[in-house]
């Protein structure tokens, strides 16, 4: 038999390599290679979970060992697929999509975890270390390993949910603080951020109404080795994942009112503005069209040998000027 390492800690298990953990209830949890797993018996009490990175090349070879069919081993090893459940007889593929972050690019901080799950054993095929599956490492000095390769799905499921959560309150601390600019100071901030929160919220909801979709499709596949309590777990996700894409769709029409909101008070502004233009056009274009009259230049212009003329007609354009100033301010037009 294989050498093993008993009650492993998960700070010495690095998600840059490919590994498997044995899951025992009465051996605890051990540690094995890939190729001292070809070696190892499974006894009745103990599944695997085997954490395979997609570029290695002793991939598809360990697959097969353990048994899987070539269809699956070619979902497994796909470099595109779609979030999907695809449920065989005595297990499931499934393709997830998992945040490490809050996504700043269609990709990139979203990659989709390709898994394939059933009594004895949950295969998680990887392009980039997931922090998720970190979370459930370290989840294991605080709680009791799980028991089953359902209940470790059900934990997986809900640590993606979790994660999403995280998003949710971001986003959200996001738009209040976008809200209080715009509805309370009245500044406009760069509608390059409030887009960005869209399409944030647009991805995030994409992405949960697929995990959502995922489980409801696994819940209802009548596993033996799935029991109600995992079934229950797994339903919990599921309403984890309705309740954050109704949240995002609850941020998506607080942007459309911030952002309506902007272009109302942009339309104001203009507005005004052309208001004042106006108000000024009233008042200087009658005294630009007497300063044109008088000066055009032909004879008969009254006072154009007077000295005291300029003054005398500067004074009455002033007064005149004043005049249409007062009766703009008595309509209120500015």
């Amino acid at each position: 038999m294989a050498q093993t390492t008993e009650n492993i800690e998960a700070s010495h298990i690095h998600l840059d390599s490919s590994f498997v953990i044995v899951f025992s209830k009465s051996k605890g949890t051990r540690r094995l290679t890939l190729e001292q797993l070809r070696d190892y018996e499974l006894e009745p009490d103990e599944f695997y979970w085997a954490y395979l990175q997609r570029v290695a090349a002793q991939n598809r070879e360990f697959l097969e060992e353990v048994g899987l069919e070539h269809s699956d081993i070619d979902d497994l090893l796909a470099r595109e697929v779609r979030p999907h459940c695809h449920v065989r007889t005595r297990g499931a593929f499934i393709a997830i999509n998992v945040f490490n972050e809050l996504p700043k690019q269609e990709s990139g901080d979203m990659e989709c975890a390709q898994i394939w799950v059933d009594a004895k054993r949950m295969i998680c095929i990887w392009h980039d270390p997931l922090d998720v599956f970190q979370s459930l490492l370290e989840g294991f000095k605080t709680r009791v390993p799980p028991e089953s390769t359902a209940e470790f799905w059900a934990r997986l499921v809900l640590a993606i949910a979790e994660r999403a959560e995280e998003m949710v309150e971001v986003l959200q601390d996001r738009i209040d603080h976008l809200e209080d600019v715009v509805l309370e100071t009245g500044d406009h901030p760069w509608e390059s951020e409030l887009a960005q929160v869209r399409r944030l919220a647009t991805i995030v909801r994409r992405s949960m109404l697929a995990h959502l979709d995922i489980l409801r499709n696994f819940e209802i596949e009548k596993f033996e080795w799935v029991n109600r309590i995992n079934k229950r777990r797994v339903r919990e996700a599921g309403d984890r994942a309705l309740r954050i894409a109704e949240e995002m769709d609850a941020i998506r029409e607080r942007a459309e009112i911030v952002h309506d909101q902007i272009m109302f008070k942009r339309s104001e502004n203009t507005n005004r503005y052309m208001l004042m233009m106006a108000a000024i056009a009233v008042v200087f274009l009658p005294l630009s069209f007497v300063t044109g009259l008088l000066g055009i230049n032909v004879g008969g212009i009254p006072g154009s040998h007077d000295p005291v003329a300029f003054s005398i007609v500067s004074g009455l354009l002033i007064i005149f000027g004043v005049g249409l100033f007062a009766i703009v301010r008595w309509f209120r037009i500015f």
